[in-house]
């Protein structure tokens, strides 16, 4: 887990060096710990996957994953679309990763919301973008 873009750069430089069968390689945020490799069979795609490290031998699944499974990977909802003015959220990233914050404002056009910080000692504004923010409950 958290390795998801490595293995899908390493599954792409093996495929493009050998005549690999591979078509597709899917990874998405909001599936942490997964990657899809679409291949012409499922010994070409355990072929890709045999000398990657990362890769334990039994997370390769002999299964077909319908794509209506993955209709909303492949067309995320924006991040700001779930946040309403007073929720509680969590900063995941950037300098004020961990703080937790309420929303103030938002901006649809930028995908931008102004946040109050909760945990600094005095009232601060910041503006973010929402892909920075993860919800915690709603007021």
């Amino acid at each position: 887990m958290g390795q998801e873009k490595s293995l899908a750069n390493l599954s792409e430089l093996k495929a493009n060096k050998e005549n690999s069968g591979v078509t597709a390689i899917l990874i998405s945020d909001m599936m942490r710990g997964y990657c899809f490799i679409e291949g012409e069979s499922q010994t070409k795609v355990e072929d890709l996957a045999a000398d990657i490290r990362i890769l334990s031998n039994r997370a390769i699944q002999d299964k077909e994953v319908p794509i209506s499974d993955l209709v909303e990977q492949l067309n995320p909802v924006p991040s700001i679309q779930g946040l309403d003015e007073g929720d509680i959220v969590e900063i995941v990233d950037g300098p004020f990763s961990g703080y937790k914050a309420k929303v103030m404002r938002i901006e649809q056009g930028n995908q931008e919301v102004t946040l109050e910080l909760l945990d600094a000692k005095m009232a601060l504004p910041v503006r973010l973008h929402a892909d920075y923010c993860k919800k915690i409950s709603s007021n």
